[in-house]
């Protein structure tokens, strides 16, 4: 792990500020998701303003005056709409993007990831279902249910009309297209491996799929995909027993970032890797490691500065530390936020 020497790196514990009062200006903030411990509902949505150097922590909270919920899973934003999927209180919560206060609550079981389809619809898989639900974005309502053939709908995007959605089951070896005009499944595609959760679109319009689970044992593995062939045209098989997560692109959407998570204390497969998409093999050693006793939970990479957004979650025991890097792996900022920090928004 590399210190960089820059002009700010020397504040990098700075005391959370005692004014809740966020900035009116917008502009290139960062929402943190921090998911909180299953069953306390003691979950958090933190802000980052990189050009104030400012941390605001328990937004939601201090704007609504009552806590989030039960684990904090993801955020998205339609309009002038933030969309909180909190888990395991069965609910989305919509906030108003510039006051912070609370617009609706819709009920659905278990959400974890919400994709914008348009014309005011959007799809949020669910954990333990095979459903997803199909949300009207202007009602804050649940229209209809798509049945998937596995269960735990996770990463989803949108391709000329066409919504790529994985299931992460351990049984499910597919991505599935589903035509969003008449929400129904249209086809499936062959995977290197099972319970694929993650996905992304690269530069040159290919699909990048991860797949895995090394608790159930199931081996991580990467598959890039010609979306007009169907087909797997570059495969990645992960070393027995690594756990890969939360892939993500570079602004640029040449080099894919990820994390491999060793829960065991050990620093062998454990931190930020890199990899270009023109890559014919996985890395062979983290871009930023980890030290013993520790893992990273949340990666993400800001789309303006190119700088690498990490989550420490401290085991889930403590606060959790966001770290914020260089691309060149140079560390520029750290600072505590919620519980269980695990994702990045960039707004």
């Amino acid at each position: 792990m590399v210190i960089g020497l820059v002009a700010f790196s020397c504040k990098k514990d700075k005391p959370n500020p005692t004014d809740t009062t966020l900035p009116k200006d917008s502009t290139g903030r960062v929402l943190i998701v921090c998911e909180g411990s299953l069953g306390n509902g003691n979950s958090e949505l933190s802000i980052y303003y990189p050009y104030k150097d400012s941390v605001f922590n328990d937004v939601y909270k201090n704007a609504n005056g009552q806590s989030l919920g039960d684990v904090f899973q993801s955020i998205s934003k339609i309009k002038q709409q933030y969309f909180l999927c909190v888990n395991n209180s069965d609910k989305i919560v919509v906030l108003d993007a510039n006051t912070w206060q609370q617009k609706a609550t819709i009920k659905v079981s278990k959400p974890r990831y919400l994709l914008d389809v348009g014309h005011n619809r959007a799809y949020v898989g669910s954990l333990f279902s095979n459903t997803i639900f199909v949300i009207n974005t202007l009602t804050f309502s649940v229209e209809k249910e798509i049945k998937m053939p596995y269960q735990n709908a996770e990463g989803m995007i949108l391709k000329d009309g066409i919504a790529y959605v994985c299931c992460w089951d351990t049984a499910c070896n597919k991505l599935y297209q589903i035509n969003t005009s008449t929400d129904s499944i249209i086809d499936s595609i062959q995977l290197a491996g099972n319970a694929p959760q993650n996905i992304l679109l690269d530069k040159e319009n290919k699909i990048w799929v991860m797949a895995g689970n090394a608790y159930k044992a199931k081996d991580a593995s990467l598959s890039r995909i010609d979306i007009s062939t169907k087909k797997i045209i570059q495969s990645f098989l992960f070393s027995k027993g690594v756990e890969a997560i939360k892939a993500s692109f570079n602004r640029h959407a040449d080099t894919l970032y990820f994390l491999e998570v060793n829960y065991n204390g050990g620093t062998v497969n454990n931190g930020v890797f890199r990899m270009p998409i023109t890559s014919h093999s996985l890395p062979d050693k983290a871009l930023i490691s980890c030290q013993a006793n520790q893992y990273f939970w949340g990666l993400a990479i800001d789309p303006n500065s190119g700088c690498i957004y990490v989550g420490d979650p401290k085991g889930f025991v403590q606060k959790g530390t966001v770290l914020i890097y260089t691309p060149l792996a140079q560390l520029l900022r750290q600072f505590n936020v919620g519980l269980g920090v695990g994702s990045f928004f960039f707004d």
